[in-house]
């Protein structure tokens, strides 16, 4: 069984390309013409996660290999314009669930695409934890789990589209990439990047970028459909949060959002509808970090984002049993309402005080 998992110092980068390189190549080998596989991807699936899945979904496809993406829960409007989003099965729609439960029960290999924590798969973590397929993890987030049989994980990656295509590329495939595969992977790059924006803009994503370029990929019609598809009941609620429901507290140069059930119910939320409004509270002159908590049944969501050096990661692991990338993390609060979210972290913001004082001055 190979079994891997990266979270290394950029020291140790070469030694670990070639382990990768080793253990794809045997996990290729495997791939036939016949072979049963799904992909799938974490709960509330973004564009790096239906991007990378579909993409990978097309690849196979030509290599011979029927894939069925199957991911927790639905995806957002503004991402089923992609090729294949209308064969996507949803765990949490009762007729999918037994197709789900059957297709992971004959898979030889589950493909988990932009997680490393199976846990982000709710409910269908349990079937995936106990099928007899061999787990493939592709995913650039920190702190991977060892549930997988096969790790393609590299944390210096922007988004997993880029690992998909690398992958590909390493697999000696790069004739099978067109404008369908590129598109999905497009997608995954630009928003996991922040429109190429955020630090993890590398010159390697331009260079993915222009040969998905060169491969027919229309971006700026990618841009359109991901960005300017949005119902008016959605432009409405973001102005609702931006509105009424965000302070900015300048004493630790913090814009803080928060979204409760009514807001949800009010302005009718469909999935994927609050994605991205935390990013809003960064456009605040001298904000270094923004917050959003999100009042759910389950308990109160929180995204976190931060400019460069602040590491809001360890914040929200520290006090909201979260995690993610060093500017772009998220986080739960399970003990309680909303009201007792806000008042955590009140509590603890005083002791990030000097480490915020310190990024804002340099």
């Amino acid at each position: 069984m190979n079994k891997f998992i990266s979270n290394f110092a950029f020291a140790q980068i070469y030694f670990w390309h070639t382990y990768f390189m080793t253990s794809i190549s045997e996990l290729k080998a495997q791939l036939i013409p016949g072979t049963k596989a799904v992909i799938t991807a974490h709960y509330n699936p973004d564009s790096d996660a239906i991007g990378s899945t579909l993409a990978f979904q097309g690849y196979l496809a030509k290599k011979g290999i029927q894939a069925t993406v199957a991911v927790p829960s639905a995806l957002s409007a503004n991402l089923k314009w992609m090729p294949g989003a209308a064969d996507i099965l949803t765990y949490d729609e009762l007729l999918h669930k037994v197709q789900i439960d059957a297709l992971v029960e004959e898979a030889d290999f589950i493909f988990c695409l932009d997680f490393s924590g199976i846990q982000r798969l709710h409910n269908m973590a349990p079937l995936v934890r106990k099928s007899r397929a061999k787990k493939v993890v592709i995913d650039h987030h920190l702190d991977p789990e060892d549930f997988g049989d096969y790790y393609y994980h590299r944390t210096i990656a922007a988004s997993t589209c880029e690992l998909i295509y690398d992958l590909i590329l390493e697999w000696g495939d790069e004739n099978l990439l067109d404008p369908s595969i590129g598109s999905c992977l497009y997608s995954g790059i630009m928003t996991d990047t922040g429109s190429f924006r955020h630090p993890n803009t590398t010159a390697h994503v331009h260079t993915v970028v222009a040969a998905l370029i060169d491969v027919g990929v229309n971006t700026n019609e990618v841009h359109r459909k991901v960005f300017d598809s949005s119902s008016i009941d959605r432009l409405k609620f973001i102005g609702h949060v931006l509105g009424q429901r965000m302070d900015y507290l300048p004493e630790y140069h913090l814009a803080f959002m928060w979204i409760t059930a009514e807001d949800l119910t009010k302005f009718n939320s469909q999935a994927g509808d609050t994605e991205g409004i935390v990013n809003y509270g960064l456009q605040i002159t001298g904000c270094v970090w923004s917050i959003l908590m999100i009042e759910r049944p389950d308990g109160v969501k929180l995204s976190f984002r931060s400019i460069e050096p602040f590491a809001v990661n360890e914040f929200a692991s520290k006090y909201f049993e979260g995690g993610g990338h060093k500017n772009a993390s998220g986080g739960r609060f399970s003990g309680g309402s909303l009201v007792e979210a806000k008042k955590k972290l009140m509590e603890v913001l005083p002791l990030y005080l000097s480490e915020i004082n310190r990024v804002k001055n340099l």
